[in-house]
């Protein structure tokens, strides 16, 4: 699984390239403008990147004067990423072109109790099998980007055996001989959120998940913020109970708050008359949108 070597292109061709990547598919007339490239040298550079498969017509566009256009966007040549989510259950794993496109998604579950090998194996196996499903067009791998609900320290992560991130990112490194990214996952969604979700337009905000495990992750000035140790924003790891009279301990916000905690909590006071209680966060969730007064209360102290 070894990545083509990137070919050498003209100036005006990487300029094109960059921008398509970055907007995402534009007429050849407007790319153009953008770029301030004349007609001669924009032909060049688009013919030059559709002889590598870099970039591809995506059909045309009529304009005011009734003349169509051809739209260009990034080709099938230009190849795809993958990221991987390994969650408490399971691993997660999607591949995207490189214009954002969703191409092929893959599941693994992961048995309780597993351990980091028998989890780096999960996850090794989900990056080898992703390709096969994304097909022969996008033959090209770029890079890989791993999301683990750990705490990644990149001043530690080196290449040795060790355990945790650190053994995770040495397996897949050496099987797979493509750059590979190793981050934190609420990191990783905060990162996403900022791109795709409500962020989107906002330089600095917090991004909080509530789900098994408690985390945060910040961006600030538009940059991912992970502090010296890659710890900035485990607010999971906050002492709990916040009280006068009961002894608060370590990681006690994060066994409280999560999704365990609240179904719980929630079986714990549920009437009798109203049958079966919730085994699940989504079941609880569900239930209150239905109209459960118990789930409804449950959820709403736990807000």
């Amino acid at each position: 699984m070894a990545p083509s070597e990137i070919p050498s292109l003209t100036e005006s061709a990487r300029a094109v390239l960059r921008l398509l990547a970055s907007q995402g598919p534009v007429t050849r007339p407007k790319l153009g403008s953008m770029l301030e490239l004349s007609k001669p040298t924009m032909s060049a550079a688009v013919s030059e990147l559709s002889a590598l498969g870099l970039v591809s017509s995506r059909g045309t566009e009529r304009g005011a004067i009734g003349r169509t256009a051809t739209i260009y966007g990034i080709g099938p040549g230009a190849g795809y990423v993958i990221g991987i989510d390994v969650g408490a259950a399971q691993v997660r794993a999607v591949a995207y072109s490189m214009d954002a496109q969703p191409l092929a998604t893959v599941e693994e579950s992961i048995p309780d109790g597993a351990t980091v090998d028998e989890t780096g194996a999960f996850i090794l196996a989900v990056a080898k099998s992703i390709p096969a499903k994304v097909g022969k067009a996008f033959r090209t791998l770029r890079s890989i980007a791993v999301a683990v609900p750990r705490i990644v320290s990149h001043s530690r992560l080196g290449n040795g055996q060790g355990n945790g991130p650190g053994a995770v990112l040495h397996a897949l490194r050496r099987k797979i001989d493509v750059p590979i990214i190793l981050e934190n996952n609420v990191n990783c969604a905060a990162i996403a959120e900022r791109h795709f979700g409500a962020a989107q337009g906002h330089e600095t905000f917090a991004f909080l998940q509530v789900g098994v495990r408690v985390g945060l992750g910040l961006i600030n000035e538009g940059r991912l913020y992970r502090g010296a140790g890659g710890a900035a924003g485990e607010v999971g790891r906050m002492p709990f109970p916040w009280s006068a009279s009961e002894v608060p301990f370590r990681e006690g916000l994060e066994h409280y708050l999560g999704s365990r905690a609240l179904v719980e909590r929630s079986r714990q006071t549920w009437p009798a008359e109203e049958g079966t209680p919730p085994n699940s966060a989504k079941e609880l969730f569900a239930l209150a949108l239905a109209g459960s007064r118990p789930a409804a209360e449950a959820v709403s102290r736990h807000a």
